[in-house]
C-alpha cells in the first residue's frame, strides 16, 4: 500500500547530487607516418588538424588516429591505396610551392603600402571621391612612368593598392590613428577645454562639432575632437547627452574639463535645460565663454537704419536673380551688353573681413584676438577722424562720387555703432 500513498516532500531540503566529472580532452599530435595515408598537419601545436594533401580537406583533432585517416583514404581516394609515401610527399611539396608562390604574388611591399596611404591622405585632404584613384590617378601615373622609365616600371605601378574600398579603409585607419593620438594626449594632459557648436550639413542633418585644447609639453595645442550627429532636436539636453556619451566612451571625465566655449545660443545658455546648466551639474568649476567670432559677427551685422534698408533691397535683388537659372543667364547677357567688369553675381562681399579672418586659426587664442580687436578699434577711430576732415581715401569707391554731408554722417554713424 505504500506505493499508493502520497507523501509530502520538503522543497527546502537539500538533495545531495553526485559531483559532475570533468571530461578531459586529450589533444592528439601529428606523426610523420600519417603521410603514408595522405595526411599532413595544419594549425598550431595546441590544436593540430589533419589535412589531406590530395583533396585539401581538414578533419578535426579527434580524427588524428590511423584508423580514421585510413577510412578517409579508402572511402574518398580508393585509387591511391597502393601509392607509397614518396607519392604523397611530392603532392605535399607541390602544395607548399604553390602556396609560397601565391604569397609572393599577393604580398604587397612596404613601399607600395606607404604610397597607398600617401595617396589616400591626398584624396581625403582634397575631399575628392575615392574612385578618383582608379579612374584618374593610377592611369596618369602609369602613362608618366611608362614614358620616363619604360614598360617594366609601368608594371610596378599596377601593384599599388588604389581601389575604391582600399582608399576608404586607408582613410578610416588614418582617422582612427589620429583620434587615438589625440585621446592619448588628452589623458596625459589631465586638463582640457572644449569649443562646442551645432551646425547643419548640406543634407539637412544637425551636426555637433567639438574642438579641444590641451597643454602638451608646455604648449597649448588645438585639435578636432569629434563630430556627432544629433538624432532629432538640437536642444541643450540633446547636445549634452551626445557629448556626455562620447566622453564616457573614450574614458574622459568632466572633472578634467576646465573651460567650454559656445556660440551663446539659447539652447546653450539656458538656465534650466541649457547645455551649460547641465554641464555645471557635472562640474561646477568649468569656466564658460562666448565665442569671439560669434560676437564679432553679431556686431558686424549692426547697421544704421538707412544702410540696413539699402542692404535689404540688395539682398532681395540677388535672391530674385539667383532664384532660377534663366534669370541668371539673362543677367549675364545684360552685363555683357553693358561691358560690365563682371558678368555674374558675386554672392560675397568683395572686401574681405580681415579682422574675422585674422581671428581664426589653430594658434589663435583670447589674448591675440583681444589685441587684434583693440587694433581694429584704433583703426576705426582713425577713419572717423579722417572722414570728419573730408578725407575718404580709405573708401575709394565713395571718393569717386560727390559725397554730401548726409553720406558722410551715415559713415560716421556706422563707424560709431561698430565701436
Amino acid at each position: 500500500m505504500d506505493r499508493f500513498v502520497t507523501r509530502s516532500v520538503d522543497n527546502n531540503a537539500s538533495v545531495s547530487q553526485p559531483p559532475k566529472k570533468k571530461i578531459k580532452y586529450n589533444i592528439r599530435q601529428y606523426h610523420e607516418d600519417y603521410l603514408k595515408m595522405g595526411f599532413s598537419c595544419t594549425g598550431d601545436t595546441n590544436n593540430p588538424l589533419p589535412w589531406c594533401v590530395v583533396c585539401g580537406e581538414k578533419l578535426s583533432n579527434e580524427a588524428m588516429v590511423p584508423s580514421k585517416l585510413k577510412r578517409h583514404l579508402f572511402t574518398k581516394h580508393s585509387h591511391l591505396i597502393d601509392k607509397n609515401i614518396t607519392y604523397f610527399q611530392r603532392l605535399l611539396n607541390s602544395q607548399n610551392k604553390q602556396s609560397k608562390n601565391m604569397t609572393t604574388i599577393v604580398k604587397i611591399s612596404d613601399k607600395s603600402q606607404e604610397a597607398s596611404y600617401v595617396v589616400a591622405e591626398l584624396v581625403a585632404k582634397t575631399m575628392k571621391p575615392h574612385t578618383i584613384c582608379e579612374q584618374l590617378i593610377l592611369p596618369a601615373c602609369r602613362e608618366i612612368v611608362k614614358i620616363f622609365f619604360g614598360i617594366e616600371a609601368e608594371q610596378e605601378i599596377l601593384k599599388f593598392p588604389l581601389s575604391d574600398n582600399t582608399i576608404s579603409r586607408r582613410i578610416n585607419d588614418m582617422s582612427e590613428d589620429i583620434e587615438q593620438q589625440v585621446l592619448n594626449k588628452l589623458r596625459d594632459s589631465r586638463m582640457f577645454a572644449l569649443q562646442v557648436d551645432e551646425s547643419t550639413d548640406i543634407s539637412g542633418k544637425a551636426q555637433l562639432l567639438v574642438f579641444v585644447r590641451m597643454v602638451v609639453d608646455d604648449d597649448i595645442i588645438e585639435n578636432f575632437f569629434c563630430c556627432k550627429t544629433l538624432p532629432e532636436t538640437t536642444r541643450g539636453e540633446d547636445v549634452f547627452k551626445v557629448l556626455d556619451d562620447h566622453l564616457l566612451s573614450v574614458n574622459l571625465s568632466w572633472d578634467n574639463c576646465i573651460g567650454i566655449c559656445t556660440d551663446g545660443a539659447p539652447s546653450m545658455t539656458g538656465s534650466i535645460k541649457g547645455f551649460i546648466s547641465l554641464v555645471k551639474k557635472k562640474n561646477s568649476k568649468i569656466i564658460f565663454t562666448h565665442c569671439f567670432l560669434h560676437r564679432e559677427a553679431l556686431v558686424a551685422k549692426s547697421l544704421v537704419s538707412d544702410l540696413q534698408n539699402i542692404l535689404d533691397q540688395v539682398v532681395k535683388v540677388i535672391n530674385f536673380i539667383k532664384s532660377r537659372p534663366l534669370k541668371s543667364r539673362l543677367f549675364e547677357k545684360i552685363c555683357e551688353e553693358m561691358d560690365a567688369g563682371y558678368s555674374r553675381l558675386i554672392l560675397y562681399s568683395a572686401h574681405l573681413n580681415k579682422l574675422n579672418s585674422n581671428m581664426q586659426g589653430r594658434d589663435e587664442n583670447i589674448l591675440t584676438s583681444s589685441d587684434k580687436i583693440m587694433a581694429f578699434i584704433e583703426k576705426l577711430n582713425l577713419w572717423k577722424t579722417k572722414i570728419n576732415q573730408g578725407n575718404l581715401i580709405m573708401f575709394s569707391r565713395i571718393a569717386l562720387l560727390v559725397a554730401d554731408n548726409n553720406i558722410l554722417s551715415l559713415i560716421v554713424e556706422s563707424i560709431t555703432l561698430l565701436k
